[in-house]
């Protein structure tokens, strides 16, 4: 995958990582009828829902830190 995230860093240098996420029935029934209907994943509807609210918060209240410091 190439293309940008998180302002100039290329996608492609980026690591993924596996996550385990839990939805209610009625939602996850959903997204898998919208990723159809955009011929995606339901991962790659999740990682552009996710993005483009990363996108909205920081357009708005601007940059979010890459980590959570832990000692805050």
């Amino acid at each position: 995958m190439t293309g940008k995230a998180f302002g100039d860093l290329p996608t492609d240098t980026l690591r993924r990582v596996a996550i385990q996420a839990r939805f209610d029935e009625e939602t996850f029934a959903k997204g898998k009828v919208l990723a159809a209907v955009y011929g995606e994943s339901f991962n790659a509807v999740l990682i552009r829902a996710l993005k483009n609210e990363i996108r909205r918060y920081e357009e708005k209240y601007g940059g979010l830190p890459r980590q959570i410091d832990p000692g805050a």
